[in-house]
């Protein structure tokens, strides 16, 4: 599922702030890049029934830019290069698997500077067109992907072979996935494990002494928010139920802004789920003989609500977001795990026990995505809307992807 992965975002994040060190130069360059590279490697199968593929191959280019500029956020990452990727991916397959499209922006970390300048960290997540999905008369086998666009997930590491001011020569190793967020059936995802060697050219705008402009931040500056948010998920039940319904969902939470660049809070969400209500309406078999303490009341048992805490790292009118929450009622989740965690045996489907596991990710939720705001946070507005795109999980399990609209109010402001 995409959450088993995209949650290694945000894990990566904070990793690379944690080791990255900062340079001791005396001077900083300001300057945009262009990069090629050349993708090899190979497209895991997620079952044993999946197509063959042979080697995996694609080509990449990135465009993106650096800044020692006194922007906060830039300062709270340690100086991080950020961009846009375009790639092509052939899996292996032309017939079966077929290739993919992927769009997505990156933030690319300097690690173990303080050891060497060579070494760094990329990762990013956008979306993905990829041409040839499943289909139960012609593409029966292909059970990773269902949908033709489908968030996608890229994390690598590199290494410069060759490191100079105008240009580098790259080496590196990473993984990609693909998948649809829960929003069709199969989606088993479509993992890859993959080397790389790529060029980037550097063009310099400028060369700051780093005196001037690599201040510490400010701890006093902060900012009380107020926040709400309405959004409409999307999502399917299982493979037997496979038509798209909405989830509908508000939140509402306070919290604080640090240097106009970290956002941190709690919140309390809301969600209702048209598929539980209507396969717990429809009465099946399933919902008679295992779950009939759930048609007392569909509406009611088709909800959820719970409490999250926040967290953001703004860049303009740009943020990363994550949330990690507490469900504290969501009693359709035993029927969804129900149906998707089983196997069919010669006398029938046979679901796995509702053991520790599962108890688990019917309390546990996360959420992960971008968001854009209207005014840019380097202005600490007062009032602010924005718009999201986001994945949400049970523990790491996609539960359905979202898009959500919301208000921030941030009264009070505290500057040195």
């Amino acid at each position: 599922m995409i959450l088993k992965k995209t949650t290694l975002l945000l894990v990566s994040l904070i990793s690379s702030i944690a080791v990255a060190q900062e340079s001791n130069s005396t001077t900083k360059n300001n300057f945009n890049f262009i990069g090629v590279g050349y993708t090899m490697g190979q497209t895991m199968p997620p079952l044993s029934i999946y197509p063959e593929t042979k080697m995996q191959q694609g080509l990449d280019l990135t465009l993106g830019t650096t800044t020692f500029e006194n922007d906060s956020w830039a300062k709270l990452l340690n100086y991080p290069k950020t961009g846009i990727l375009l790639s092509y991916a052939d899996f292996g397959n032309q017939e079966k698997v077929g290739c993919g499209i992927t769009l997505m922006p990156f933030f690319d970390f300097g690690i173990l500077n303080k050891v060497t300048n060579r070494i760094r960290f990329r990762v990013g997540l956008g979306g993905s067109y990829n041409n040839l999905i499943y289909d139960k008369v012609t593409n029966p086998g292909n059970h990773a992907i269902s949908t033709h666009f489908t968030w996608a997930f890229r994390s690598f590491l590199y290494y410069d072979l060759v490191h100079r001011k105008d240009f580098n020569i790259k080496i590196g190793g990473g993984l990609t996935h693909f998948s649809n967020g829960h929003t069709r059936w199969p989606n088993l995802g479509l993992n890859s494990y993959l080397a790389t060697i790529k060029t980037e050219f550097n063009f310099t705008k400028n060369t700051i002494p780093s005196t001037e402009k690599t201040i510490d931040a400010d701890p006093s500056d902060t900012q009380t928010y107020y926040t709400t948010r309405l959004g409409l998920g999307y999502k399917t039940l299982f493979r037997n139920y496979n038509s798209l319904k909405n989830v509908y969902t508000a939140s509402f939470g306070m919290g604080r802004i640090k240097n106009k660049s970290f956002k941190y809070g709690l919140s309390f969400y809301y969600r209702f789920y048209q598929d539980y209500y209507d396969y717990i309406k429809e009465e099946g078999s399933i919902v008679t003989t295992h779950f009939s303490e759930l048609t007392n009341n569909p509406y009611q048992n088709a909800t959820a609500f719970g409490v999250f805490s926040s967290c953001e790292v703004l860049i303009n009118h740009f943020s990363v977001e994550a949330e990690l929450g507490i469900n504290l009622y969501k009693p359709a989740y035993k029927l969804d795990w129900y149906v998707n965690n089983g196997s069919y045996t010669a006398t029938g489907y046979i679901a796995d026990e509702f053991g520790t596991k599962a108890k688990i990710k019917q309390y546990i939720s996360s959420r992960l995505g971008f968001r854009y705001y209207a005014i840019t946070a380097k202005k600490a507005p007062k009032h602010n809307v924005f718009i999201a795109a986001t994945i949400n999980s049970n523990l790491g399990q996609a539960d359905f992807s979202e898009l959500s609209f919301g208000y921030v109010y941030s009264p009070k402001s505290k500057n040195k």
